[in-house]
């Protein structure tokens, strides 16, 4: 396993790990269990939106969870504002904090009010994509030949500048950005030539992006987790039989 990337709300790495496993992996990310808002009472909306339309914008925030319990139920978040601007979901109070601050909830003109109180619960991505902790997508990692006689102007074809030339030599520089869009495949082609040979690993590149509720490593071990006890119980139940 080799980091390529890492960033606040995503991972990329490559890994030789089987396309069968790395998908499992991908679907229980939705058996995570998070918090999100579930329900809310509101006291005072001036806002141009309809009470239905605020309360969707809220079971959409997501919650940071990593910290709380997944059997914690019915936490409060409270919400009261009256200046002129834009309402952001930091200004939501509670023992727990949105992931990202900045997401509107709606708007308010001078001598407008909005005021609520929300209950969070926790679910799973399978059962509301509210719940959903992340997405995670993969690419296997090619392995690429290039003819000694091939010319430096797939330097400039290659739209992911996977190529490199030094000394009028072509080289790879990071095979590892290829996915095989096949563009210098098909201008050889067309010459009647077939001067590169671009063929799959046993590696996938695997990307791994988070909402917030959780960071990206918590995700992936989690869901990995989650899937051994899967695993486990079937077991146990073949064993049975």
């Amino acid at each position: 396993m080799k980091l390529q990337k890492k960033q606040e709300n995503q991972i990329i790495f490559n890994a030789e790990i089987n396309e069968s496993l790395a998908n499992a992996i991908r679907r229980y990310i939705n058996q995570i269990p998070t918090l999100a808002i579930e329900s809310v009472e509101i006291s005072k909306n001036d806002s141009p939106l309809y009470d239905e339309t605020i309360a969707h914008r809220l079971g959409l925030i997501p919650l940071e969870s990593s910290k709380i319990s997944p059997k914690s139920k019915e936490i409060k978040l409270k919400l009261s504002s009256k200046k002129e601007g834009p309402v952001y979901s930091e200004e939501l109070k509670g023992i727990i904090q949105p992931a990202h601050n900045k997401i509107p909830i709606s708007d308010l003109k001078r001598g407008q009010e909005l005021e609520f109180v929300a209950t969070t619960q926790t679910g799973k991505g399978k059962e509301h994509s509210k719940f959903t902790p992340g997405l995670m997508f993969y690419r296997n990692i090619f392995d690429i030949k290039v003819d000694r006689n091939c010319p430096t102007e797939i330097v400039d074809i290659c739209p992911l500048k996977v190529f490199s030339s030094e000394n009028g030599k072509i080289k790879i520089q990071n095979s590892e950005k290829c996915d095989e869009c096949g563009i210098c495949l098909e201008y050889f082609k067309k010459q009647g030539k077939e001067l590169i040979n671009i063929n799959p690993t046993n590696e996938l590149l695997i990307t791994l992006e988070s909402f917030g509720h959780l960071p990206c490593e918590d995700i992936f071990k989690k869901s990995i987790e989650i899937l051994k006890k899967g695993l486990a119980e079937v077991g146990k139940k073949i064993s049975k039989e």
